[in-house]
Order: C-alpha cells, then structure tokens, then sequence
C-alpha cells in the first residue's frame, strides 16, 4: 500500500511540473529593442516578444469600424510594422516609447498589447 502511494505521488509530482514547465514555455516573450528584434527576427516568427521603440510620426491609422490600429515604431534606424487589434492606451500617441507585445508574422508584428512610457512630470521647463 505504501509502495503504491509513493509511485502515485510520483506521477502526480511529475504532471504537475510538466503543465508548469509547459504553461510557462508558451507564455514566455523576449523583451528587445528594434535592432534587436531584426538580428533576431527570423528565430522569433510565431513566438512571443515585447519590443521597445518610438513611435513613427503620422504613421498611425485607426480603423474605428474594425477596431484596428496599425502603426510604425522605430529605433532611429530600423522600422517595425505593427498591427494592434483593439483600442490603444490614451497617451498612446504622445507617449516617448512604446512597448508591443504580440507575434511577428508575414511581416508584420501582429501585437496583443501596447504599453506606453508616461512623460515625465518632472522635466526642467524651458525658458
């Protein structure tokens, strides 16, 4: 009776760690910024990642009907395509840095959430 216990203590132990282990692997993301993202880009297709960078002036468009958002960032020096189902964060547009979260796929970088860096309330005003 005992031996029994054992071993089916065991194989519980053991499923629990496995779904663990699982739940984790697939829920995990790489965070990176753009450059990163590029060097990277084709070991990354259909894995999670969050991906910093600014936001590319007037390239935001907003398909009210859909609720689609589709969007540039940029590092300075590469460009990233992003497409966001859903509604965006209200300081979206003036925020200093964006950061996406989602899958890259057909070229594009599919995003499941925007998170945005608030201005600092702090910054010396100018004169």
């Amino acid at each position: 009776m005992n031996k029994k216990l054992v071993i089916g203590g065991g194989i519980i132990l053991l499923v629990v760690v496995y779904l663990f282990w699982s739940g984790m692997k697939d829920s995990s993301s790489y965070f990176l910024e753009i450059e990163d993202f590029f060097q990277q880009q084709e070991e990354l297709v259909g894995k999670g990642a969050r991906i910093n960078g600014v936001l590319v002036d007037g390239s935001v468009n907003w398909d009210a009907q859909n609720l689609i958002l589709t969007f540039q960032m940029t590092d300075g020096q590469d460009t990233l395509d992003v497409r966001h189902k859903g509604v965006a964060p209200d300081t979206f547009e003036d925020a200093p840095s964006v950061v996406v979260e989602g899958k890259y796929e057909n070229g594009i970088f599919n995003s499941t959430q925007i998170m945005t860096k608030c201005p600092s309330k702090y910054e010396a005003e100018t004169e």
